[in-house]
């Protein structure tokens, strides 16, 4: 029998049955604490732990099952089957372990005296949990809304299952490929107490080598002051152990061989050179401590091998301290490391931007997969606003933790991992995350149709049937539009105000559609045709010719608003509503107009030319340049630097600049009562859709790419680049951090160390989750805002350029193994997506640049669920037998307060996050601190009483006492913090206040109101 095999779940009874007993007394009496160290030695602590990937190479399952192992030799399973035997045996080791997703699928399999065996190595301090969110998230494509998710959902069952003694205390990012500030604004947030990673640009970390600044206290926003600082460390061999020191079955290293009698006997040798590894790494940290990462990838699946070597190398070690040496090693976690860095007492380097782009190289920037795989990131973020909207109707119904409900979170969960959503995983994984999510969303939406018909409050519901989700709009298809003759439209808004929504209705076309709205009236609709290039689709299979467009106002709150679609034979009704359609062939620029806004475009090259307003005096334009352009993606073998390719993680364009997709785009012009389109077309593979709505102020830009063309031999790296012509920006320009804060990003240049430039494009692409900014003087902004996570930059004055597609014919040599040339139905993928685009020209009285584009930003990441229901029944029988508008809020919030969450939480709990979504002095209407009322916030559901935790809802904040640090002298803003605001509620009344950028965290008792 294998080693492996004697270690199966099925396995651990009998063999443990006696040493259990026999071994209990001895390590929850020993409850060893952290080992404080030697004041006069350098202080080693080995932190013994395994680096376990929610996918990668392998599925999720494949790791955990340890199958595929001709892929790669991991199984999860074992790792931990095997630690807990060899913790047990010895109350000194120690371990830590991260992912949440791995830890729990393997204690749902343990009988209850593994468990309990278990939870006495956790109260014990021997099996530390670190991070502890459902994975290891990426910090470049994931949002802060599904990260903070995530960690919630993994901090909460390990608090649930194992109580305080689980508590995770220090983050451990060591495998993200770069890091975000406001990554380390949320662990603060969330109550951590310190931070570490493994990688960071290699000049930086030679940088901080040199000047011993490897640790610091990172200074997280901009805005929350001190209750987002969060001590941070850079370890030294990214998550390695010492050359020469890994002692796993996956290694290659020589054991440690202490038998005088064996002529390959080494611990003379071996001592020598861990000492050396010691001292040397002593060379670029602060104090006589230092951290040494005792594991790798899926490491410790039989622990003895690592356990036996290491204690051999304490021994050997800690024994020439007799002989003079002045290094201690021993077993340790990182949060005893972290322990005795406060308790040194010095003063910390601070930080206050962040860590990207990350390269590992002169020519390996790891800008690619800031958009590698746009069709997973689109879904990744669809899905998180629908995950939102159950949770939200699964809260006002009082359905509780539904398993439907536990599978999305988790499924979501999976997708934050730092090579799901970063797009940096094989392609077989790439479909199972997919899969997985396309599982939970149809199974929560059965939920939504619940819930939909318990609301409609009538007899009637046989001549209705189900009502259907469509997955498939964003190709404008939809089989019950355009199967059903009668159909009802469900919007739910899943933000805490109402809203005016666009909506697109897919349908054949050739008769008119009657529309009408909860109140019995009709609704001004259009039919627009769908353009040729999506008709021509790979997959696509509808019938759908059209789009009916209308607009839904007033959308309730947290609530539900309905319309009643019917096929009508009225020829009037039919030609009013058919768009105009004609090709320009003059020259000069044509303009299109709908509501206040004005679009230029050259009729020669069908290119955007101008955007402006219409005011009293006229029409206003602002001179703007936009089209697609690609790289080329560099080839090489990757047997150095020079040859480095661009793949998955890295963007490597060959040569400095894009070339045009091509010099003109062909154009048709579409008008109507409710939107006014141009459809531009490049290429067979490269078109978009320049749309303006009545009532709305800004430009929809709808764009298709791909099959991206390789029959030439070259990969291509697709942008979409915007130029403002007539301003000077200097090399300045903005992105936002996981969706926040904006931070200023700078052409050439890092804050904190010389940046020496071979790679002038990838060098300059940051991560854009939600927008990028370009400011010139008080009197111009403009913005641009995505729908998925992107690479961004500017490269020049008025430039601002967005990666969307990617296709590229080799591997980087970064791990993955294979070229990110994505297929589907036979040819290369196709992707279609939205950027939209704001200028201060824009603002109103009420709405200032700040406030346009954070209200943008908001009403972009939570947009409309839609539902259709095939219906025989007339428009008038649905309005007056039906409950066609329902909300859930009593009262809607305040302009500037984002509901970030709700969701069922314990029996008679929900758990309740509102935002201020605002930087201070961002906006002068909107940045103030604002005070809300949770007393009568819900519409159905009494409030009796809200509990604050940190951000993570697994500990009150009452009880939060994190760590302070002595810091060098900095100016930083330093606003009212939430540890500072936490006693100054009015509890009677359950008011709160929310400052700029704070996100507070409430646990609500909730009683049903009578009705």
């Amino acid at each position: 029998m294998s080693r492996n095999e004697g270690l199966t779940a099925s396995g651990w009874s009998g063999m443990w049955a006696a040493s259990v007993c026999l071994l209990l007394t001895s390590y929850v009496f020993a409850n060893p604490s952290c080992n404080p160290g030697k004041p006069d030695m350098l202080n080693v602590h080995l932190v013994c732990h395994t680096h376990d990937d929610v996918g990668w190479l392998k599925t999720v399952d494949q790791y955990y099952y340890g199958s595929k192992n001709g892929i790669q030799m991991a199984g999860v399973q074992y790792v931990l089957d095997s630690v807990v035997q060899e913790l047990i045996k010895d109350p000194l080791k120690k371990f830590i372990y991260v992912e949440s997703a791995f830890f729990f699928r393997w204690w749902d399999n343990q009988p209850e005296e593994i468990q309990m065996a278990v939870k006495d190595l956790v109260s014990g301090g021997q099996l530390e949990f670190i991070n502890g969110g459902w994975c290891m998230n990426d910090e470049a494509a994931a949002h802060y809304n599904a990260i903070i998710d995530q960690m919630t959902l993994g901090l909460v069952k390990l608090n649930n299952t194992f109580g305080e003694a689980a508590r995770p205390t220090v983050a451990w990012q060591i495998d993200p490929f770069g890091h975000s500030r406001e990554q380390a604004s949320l662990f603060a947030q969330m109550g951590f107490e310190g931070l570490f990673f493994g990688r960071l640009d290699h000049d930086d970390k030679s940088t901080r080598w040199a000047n011993k600044t490897m640790e610091m206290v990172w200074k997280g926003s901009e805005n929350l002051g001190r209750s987002a600082w969060l001590f941070t460390g850079v370890l030294p061999n990214g998550y390695s152990p010492p050359r020469g020191f890994c002692f796993d079955i996956l290694c290659r290293d020589e054991p440690i061989m202490d038998d005088p009698r064996l002529h390959d006997y080494n611990v003379d040798e071996k001592v020598e050179d861990f000492l050396n590894a010691s001292w040397n790494q002593a060379q670029g940290y602060a104090t006589n401590h230092i951290i040494m990462t005792m594991g790798e990838d899926f490491n410790y699946q039989s622990a003895d091998m690592w356990y036996k070597n290491l204690d051999r190398l304490i021994r050997y070690v800690n024994e020439q301290q007799a002989n003079g040496s002045k290094v201690n090693v021993f077993y340790s976690t990182p949060s005893c490391y972290l322990k005795t860095l406060h308790d040194a007492n010095i003063t910390w380097p601070t930080k206050t931007d962040d860590f990207f782009p990350y390269a590992s190289g002169n020519h390996s920037y790891w800008t690619g997969y800031f958009t590698s795989r746009p069709t997973l990131k689109g879904y990744v973020r669809q899905t998180n606003n629908f995950l939102q909207a159950v949770k939200q109707v699964a809260s006002l119904m009082g359905l509780g933790q539904d398993p439907r409900l536990e599978k999305l979170k988790e499924a979501m969960g999976v997708l934050q991992h730092h090579d799901a959503v970063s797009g940096t995983a094989k392609q077989h994984v790439t479909d199972d995350y997919s899969e997985r999510l396309a599982q939970g969303v149809t199974e929560s939406f059965a939920m939504i149709k619940e819930t939909y018909r318990k609301l409609q409050q009538t007899t009637l519901m046989e001549a209705t049937a189900d009502p259907v989700f469509c997955p498939l709009m964003n190709i404008s298809s939809c089989p019950p539009s355009e199967k059903s003759s009668g159909f009802i439209v469900t919007l739910y808004n899943p933000l805490a105000r109402p809203r005016e929504y666009h909506v697109r209705v897919p349908v054949p076309g050739g008769v008119g559609y009657k529309v009408t709205d909860y109140q019995g009236h009709v609704v001004q609709a259009q039919l627009v045709p769908i353009p040729e290039s999506v008709l021509a689709t790979p997959g696509r299979n509808s019938s759908a010719k059209y789009d009916l467009v209308f607009i839904a106002n007033d959308i309730p709150p947290l609530g539900f608003l309905q319309f009643h679609i019917k096929r009508t034979a009225n020829s009037r009704i039919h030609k009013e509503q058919m768009s105009r359609v004609h090709v320009p062939n003059g020259g000069g620029v044509i303009t299109i107009m709908k509501g206040n806004l004005a679009v230029g475009v050259d009729q020669k090259t069908g290119l955007l030319k101008s955007l402006g307003v219409v005011t009293p005096d006229g029409i206003k334009m602002v001179k703007v340049n936009q089209t697609f352009l690609w790289y080329a993606g560099m080839s090489g073998n990757n047997s150095n630097e020079d040859n480095r390719a661009s793949g998955a993680y890295i963007f490597r364009p060959h040569g400095t600049f894009a070339q045009d997709i091509a010099e003109k785009a062909n154009i048709t012009i579409v008008e109507g009562p409710v939107v006014a389109e141009i459809h531009q077309v490049w290429t067979p593979w490269v078109s978009q859709v320049i749309r303006v709505y009545k009532g709305q102020t800004l430009l929809e830009m709808e764009w298709l790419i791909g099959p991206i063309p390789v029959e030439d031999g070259v990969g291509k790296e697709i942008v979409n680049r915007v130029v403002w012509p007539d301003i000077i920006t200097g090399n300045n320009f903005y992105t936002d951090a996981n969706g926040r804060e904006i931070l200023q990003r700078i052409k050439n240049f890092r804050p904190t160390w010389k940046l020496h430039n071979v790679e002038p494009v990838a060098s300059n692409y940051y991560p854009v989750n939600s927008r990028l900014i370009l400011h010139s003087g008080p009197n111009f902004h403009a913005a641009i805002l995505n729908d998925r996570s992107q690479g961004g930059t500017s490269l020049d004055h008025g430039h601002m350029e967005l990666m969307v597609h990617r296709r590229l014919l080799h591997d980087d040599a970064f791990g993955v193994g294979e070229a990110l040339n994505e297929t589907a139905f036979g040819d290369g993928l196709v992707v279609r997506g939205k950027h939209y685009l704001i200028h201060s020209d824009f603002v109103t009285s009420d709405c200032d640049f700040g406030c346009l584009h954070r209200s943008l930003g908001e009403q972009l990441l939570l947009q409309p669920v839609t539902a259709f229901t095939p219906t025989s029944i007339t428009a008038h029988t649905w309005k007056n037998a039906f409950n066609n508008k329902w909300t859930g809020l009593r009262t809607s919030l305040p302009p500037n307060v984002h509901l970030l969450t709700l969701e069922p939480w314990t029996d008679g709990t929900l758990l309740l996050r509102l935002e201020h979504m605002y930087e201070a002095h961002e906006s002068a209407n909107h940045s103030d601190p604002v005070t809300v009322s949770l007393q009568g916030l819900l519409a159905d559901w009494k409030i009796v009483d809200a509990k604050e935790t940190t951000l993570s809802g697994n500990l009150l904040k009452k009880d939060e006492n994190r760590y302070s640090w002595n810091v060098e002298s900095s100016q930083y803003m330093n606003h009212v913090s939430r540890n500072q605001q936490k006693n100054g509620n009015k509890e009677n009344d359950l008011s709160i206040t929310l400052n700029p950028m704070e996100i507070r965290t409430f646990i609500l008792t909730v009683t049903k109101t009578s009705s």
